[in-house]
């Protein structure tokens, strides 16, 4: 689902970067890599700390709004020169499907890295007393493993050499639990339980 912008023509924040962006929900993921309570930067680096996690998508799974925001986004950047520079590699895409076995994704998936240096919200698919969805705020209920949907803003970017278009992290709503991609158990599946709790009845009782 895309969220169209404004018919007004936004106007560049900067020549390193075009902010014509477009709003997008993604299908269902699998979350994995998550830093989504606390920042994190890369170790050995001074990068900025940011939000992230990696959404990774079964094979079967229909990506053709994001697919199509990405070469709109393109083409607006770098007009028809997108297309060849995209087939030969010059530009760096958010779609990746290296190292699945490495990191454990089954054959076929598609998988993209999102991040953001705001904390973004998290939702359940509950709806709350006011009828929308109900705010996440314990990080236990966040895993590797579990099942999300995004929604993202893509960008074109050309700075320093690098150039090509990314997806930005704004939001994320857990849809259900999954099997963890850290093998961690649940503590009421790590233990057996020793005794039965004692009712106030029975005491009464015995």
């Amino acid at each position: 689902m895309i969220r169209r912008p404004p018919r007004s023509t936004p106007k560049p924040s900067s020549a390193a970067s075009d902010v014509y962006k477009r709003q997008l929900i993604t299908p269902k993921a699998v979350l994995s890599y998550e830093h989504l309570f606390e920042p994190t930067a890369p170790e050995d680096s001074n990068a900025e700390p940011q939000y992230s996690c990696t959404l990774v998508f079964e094979e079967e799974t229909d990506l053709s709004d994001l697919y199509e925001t990405v070469d709109a986004i393109g083409k607006k950047k770098w007009g028809e020169e997108y297309f060849s520079q995209k087939k030969s590699g010059d530009l760096r895409l958010p779609f990746r499907k290296d190292k699945l076995t490495e990191r454990g994704y089954p054959p076929g998936s598609i998988y993209i890295n999102v991040r953001s240096k705001l904390s973004p919200g998290i939702v359940s698919r509950y709806a709350g007393d006011d009828g929308k969805p109900e705010r996440i705020t314990d990080p236990g209920q966040i895993y590797s493993g579990c099942i999300v949907r995004a929604s993202l803003n893509a960008f074109a970017y050309d700075r320093a050499g690098n150039r090509g278009i990314s997806l930005g992290l704004n939001n994320i709503q857990k849809l259900a639990d999954g099997e963890r991609l850290d093998g961690r158990l649940k503590a009421e599946d790590d233990f057996e339980a020793l005794d039965h709790r004692t009712s106030e009845l029975d005491e009464m009782l015995s």
